[in-house]
């Protein structure tokens, strides 16, 4: 491998610049199509929400493993480069001094990241942090183990109940515990006591400028559907439900 600071090393970094720009390029491809779909209306809002924080998660793990580079590791990204078709064959050979048909291709170079939700800030943060600015729409799968909602409800994937401060009526017993989210709430006038573990939590937004939080690992598969939804009458502890033409969230700073 050609010494440090030397026209060869400069190359080689020019090369693998255009590896991380080519690979950071298709993951951006996969953001777009999946905003194209929802704008469409062909995927749901929590849906492509989870494509831009894979995009994340696979920046930071391609720049983490980008990293990582002794001789070895520089000539596999190297030979990586040539499958990409960014470098010739004869190149890699003269910078490598090797033939670059011996040499493998990194195995962690496109592998996806961990888990998107295991890189979020804890759903007990979010509400927190959104509760301080007013109002939140808390989106819950009643079906969950451990939720406490009324029997009408408890078979809803796609449940939003609201929760604040200084709301008429008042949330007397509001609780942001470690393990649940819980007050009491009204529905249809009758007061109702609900627990929420955080595990049935998959998103958080803000009622009045829609910023929020998706959890994608948690989100139902019947919260990824972009249609309409068909419930006649929401409850009256939540709003109206938004079809995925009508949410836009913003993430949580």
């Amino acid at each position: 491998m050609p010494d440090a600071g030397g026209p060869d090393a400069d190359r080689i970094q020019e090369i693998l610049a255009a590896l991380i720009k080519q690979r950071l390029r298709v993951s951006l491809e996969r953001v777009e199509g999946a905003l194209a779909r929802w704008r469409k209306g062909d995927l749901g809002p929590f849906e492509a929400h989870a494509e831009v924080l894979a995009h994340v998660a696979r920046a930071d793990h391609l720049a983490d493993v980008m990293s990582k580079c002794g001789p070895e590791r520089t000539a596999s990204f190297l030979r990586a480069a040539l499958d990409a078709r960014l470098v010739s064959k004869e190149e890699v050979e003269r910078l490598t001094g090797r033939d670059p048909d011996q040499i493998a291709a990194p195995d962690d170079l496109d592998r996806e990241a961990a888990p998107h939700g295991a890189r979020l800030p804890p759903k007990r943060e979010v509400v927190n942090r959104l509760l301080g600015d007013g109002p939140i729409l808390v989106h819950i799968d009643a079906r969950r183990p451990g939720v406490e909602v009324p029997t009408s409800l408890a078979s809803d994937p796609r449940l939003v109940l609201r929760f604040g401060q200084g709301l008429t009526p008042a949330i007397i017993d509001l609780e942001i515990g470690e393990e649940f989210l819980a007050g009491t709430l009204s529905f249809g006038g009758v007061p109702h006591r609900c627990v929420l573990p955080w595990s049935a939590v998959y998103a958080v937004v803000s009622e009045g400028d829609q910023r929020g939080m998706v959890w994608p690992d948690d989100v139902p598969p019947e919260a990824m559907t972009a249609g309409e939804d068909t419930a006649e009458e929401p409850p009256a502890a939540a709003p109206p439900k938004r079809s995925g033409r009508q949410t836009h969230l913003k993430l949580v700073e």
